[in-house]
């Protein structure tokens, strides 16, 4: 199974290869600071291991209680003090400290600063409190304080197998094992390994140990860097996004398909639509025609009826001293012709009300149907039919006299080539012998000259073999 290393110079696979026939082992951090980035637990937390991460910054601090839940997690300073310690942090880097001397070089550098008292306790306090009897392996990195950590440890009760100490000051490659070396060398541990960066100590009663420090990592350890593994798996999950963008791909191509299909249909049914509409609007316009006659005609019958009833009425004015009964009876008849025609025409302007409101209703359905989707979609479609229709002509009407002397100045060659019979048979196959474009090429190469020739001859009047010659030459353009 491949180990996932997350420290910063492979202390965590040297760890492993000396410790790995340990099964859910216990360690202590001193100076844990972030609990993934460089860290040296992190891969052995990941296997099961749980131990003590100490780590006086607070920013530190809360993320290794949000990630390492089943750790001891100490917000305190390991030092040889009691009481409070003043802790200088640097902000946005792991170089906090509690050395007066390197905090003072970094606030040279720029960096800012933060002084704040933090508890501070020994390590043999802390393996009492937890009740700690036995520790697999110890890290110390306290950015320059290492032996007042270390100091802070009898290492008599509690001996670590290994213990892993920074030996270099912070941000450089000056040694500071001289420093503190004697407190491990004079209590009973041995240097073992080191990296350039720390020195590995291993306790004279598990000298065994001793043995996994001879090289250092390689290929042999089956690890792999956590950037490498998080990159890799990123690259997994890209190709998975890829697929999934690909298929999804696949399926909007489907959809375009059958939106297209559709949009088909739709052009279908307004074409059929329109037609029906303008069958419809010129039948409305027939009957609405038919109607203004038949009401125009009945417009005449009563005016002609007024002006026989005033004939009437004149006519009863004259005849009065005659029979009165006669003239009213005659009048009331009159009068009910009248109404007769009266009513009729108000059925005739009902029917002519009904039709406007049909053909109001019919307008509103072609307004609907104009702003419809469908008709905007296809409304480019329209356009551009609308104008080859309108252009096409046009532009044929002004390159066909271009079209007509290149063809008859094309003619003798062409003539000459069929001379070939290879090129006659080619050109009949191709054209056929009874196709329209082969009999009109027939037509163009051999054009009849017999019905001219005839007519010239009989003629004996020069302005009318003008004329016929100018017939002639007209149907030749024409026809091609």
């Amino acid at each position: 199974m491949t180990f996932v290393s997350y420290a910063q110079n492979y202390e965590d696979v040297m760890l492993h290869r000396a410790l790995k026939h340990v099964v859910k082992g216990f360690y202590v951090d001193v100076g844990a600071q972030h609990p993934v980035n460089e860290s040296v637990t992190k891969a052995f937390y990941e296997c099961g291991w749980h131990g003590i991460n100490i780590e006086p910054m607070t920013t530190w601090f809360t993320l290794l209680e949000s990630d390492r839940p089943h750790d001891i997690n100490l917000n305190v300073a390991a030092t040889d003090q009691s009481g409070d310690l003043v802790m200088f942090e640097v902000e946005e880097t792991g170089l906090s400290t509690t050395n007066r001397e390197f905090a003072e070089s970094y606030r040279e550098e720029g960096r800012v600063i933060n002084e704040r008292c933090v508890p501070a306790l020994s390590l043999d306090q802390i393996f009492v409190d937890h009740g700690v009897t036995e520790v697999h392996f110890m890290k110390v990195d306290c950015e320059g304080c290492e032996k007042a950590a270390l100091s802070s440890a009898s290492l008599t009760a509690v001996r670590p197998w290994i213990i892993v100490v920074e030996a270099m000051e912070p941000n450089s490659q000056v040694p500071t094992h001289e420093r503190w070396e004697y407190l491990l060398t004079g209590r009973g541990y041995q240097l073992a390994y080191k990296d350039g960066l720390n020195r590995f100590y291993v306790a004279d009663e598990r000298s065994e140990l001793i043995a996994a420090f001879d090289f250092p990592p390689n290929i042999f350890d089956q690890f792999v860097r956590a950037r490498d593994r998080d990159a890799h798996l990123g690259v997994n999950d890209a190709h998975e996004r890829l697929r999934a963008a690909l298929v999804e791909l696949a399926q909007s191509k489907t959809v375009t398909q059958q939106l297209s299909d559709t949009l088909r249909l739709l052009s279908e049914e307004q074409a059929l639509l329109r037609a029906t509409f303008e069958q419809a609007r010129a039948e409305n316009v027939n009957e609405r025609e038919i109607l203004k006659t038949q009401l125009e005609s009945h417009k005449a019958e009563i005016v002609a009826l007024l002006l026989g009833r005033d004939e009437l009425t004149s006519q009863l004015q004259q005849a009065r001293a005659g029979s009165f009964k006669q003239v009213s009876a005659a009048r009331a008849a009159a009068d009910g012709e009248i109404q007769e025609l009266l009513l009729r025409q108000q059925e005739l302007i009902r029917h002519i009300e009904a039709l406007r409101v049909e053909r109001d209703h019919r307008a509103q359905d072609v307004h609907a149907l104009m702003l419809s989707t469908s008709w905007r979609i296809t409304a480019p479609l329209r356009a551009s039919k609308t104008f080859i229709r309108a252009n096409l002509g046009k532009v044929w009407r002004f390159i066909r006299p271009a079209v007509a002397r290149a063809g008859r100045a094309s003619r003798p060659s062409i003539r000459w080539l069929l001379q070939f019979k290879l090129l006659r048979v080619l050109a009949s196959k191709l054209l056929g012998p009874h196709t329209r474009l082969g009999r009109r090429l027939r037509t163009f190469l051999y054009p009849p000259q017999i019905g001219v020739q005839t007519t010239l001859a009989m003629s004996t009047d020069a302005a009318a073999i003008e004329t016929m010659l100018r017939t002639a030459i007209a149907r030749e353009a024409e026809r091609y």
